[in-house]
């Protein structure tokens, strides 16, 4: 439960420690960044952060086994119970130092996997920073975001909350920051990445809760080659294109919160066409 934060901590960008060394190129380019935070500043947004009953009650939006629960910069900002801690947090990680950053790391990965790029957006360097939902592209290039994320707890049966898929093509980038709860003792909920079988493949489409589309692809059509664990103060990022396939591996009946921050890069027209 969200509650004033007394204590002052120092808030620092998530990407403040990463390196063009730290990128890993398989199966496609990202970054894995073990305690990216202080453990002053970790603990301060742990012992903060909102549950999935709080994010649902202020959404309108009913618990139910292993859902998502997003309370994104908008609401926290506008929140008046929720600590200085993370209204901090969320500005400083969703501002264009904060872009800035994400290109020095990724835009020579980028402009290789997808080069018109800049032909599409204009000149990734350029690019007019905003806030989703406070910005609009009238005025902004790229709307960002900070997102503190609840996948619920999961009852009768272990389940994944969404297998392999390839995130939003007007998506510039996505990432994760695992926050995992130091009771819970589930198995799963790991980041799992894939690349694609040989032959065809085929995306489906369906409703997502913002009424977009989203490109999910039949676990038969991919191979897991590698997983990342969900643990404590720990950052996923990479660039979006059509080969950055990954999952969350199916998780434990369990009344732990699987606990994250979702980070987005948001533009106009999509980068790229998946066949669906």
């Amino acid at each position: 439960m969200p509650h004033a934060q007394q204590a002052t901590v120092t808030v620092e960008s998530l990407l403040a420690k990463a390196t063009r060394a730290d990128i890993r190129r398989d199966p496609f380019p990202h970054i894995v960044l073990h305690n990216p935070l202080s453990p002053d500043l970790y603990e301060a947004l742990a012992t903060t952060m909102p549950t999935a009953e709080y994010i649902g009650t202020r959404i309108g939006k009913p618990i139910t086994s292993n859902e998502r629960y997003n309370y994104m910069s908008q609401h926290i900002l506008a929140d008046g119970e929720m600590a200085p801690v993370w209204k901090d947090f969320v500005t400083r990680n969703a501002s264009p130092e904060f872009y800035r950053e994400f290109l020095d790391l990724f835009r020579d990965d980028l402009i290789a996997a997808l080069p018109d790029t800049e032909v599409k957006c204009g000149p990734l360097g350029s690019l007019r920073v905003g806030r989703r939902n406070h910005d609009t592209f009238a005025t902004h290039d790229i709307l960002m975001d900070c997102t503190a994320v609840i996948n619920s707890a999961v009852s009768g049966r272990p389940s994944s909350y969404r297998g392999p898929h390839v995130d939003k093509p007007y998506k510039l980038f996505g990432g994760l920051f695992y926050m995992k709860h130091p009771d819970d003792d589930a198995t799963g909920g790991h980041l799992e990445l894939y690349k694609y079988r040989e032959g065809a493949h085929r995306f489906t489409t369906s409703a997502s809760e913002y009424g977009d589309n989203r490109f999910d692809i039949d676990p038969r059509y991919v191979e897991e080659v590698g997983t990342i664990a969900y643990d404590r103060n720990v950052l996923v990022m990479y660039p979006i294109n059509p080969l950055a396939l990954h999952g969350v591996s199916v998780r434990s009946v369990t009344p732990h919160e699987r606990r994250f921050v979702a980070l987005v890069g948001d533009l106009q027209h999509p980068l790229f066409d998946l066949a669906l």
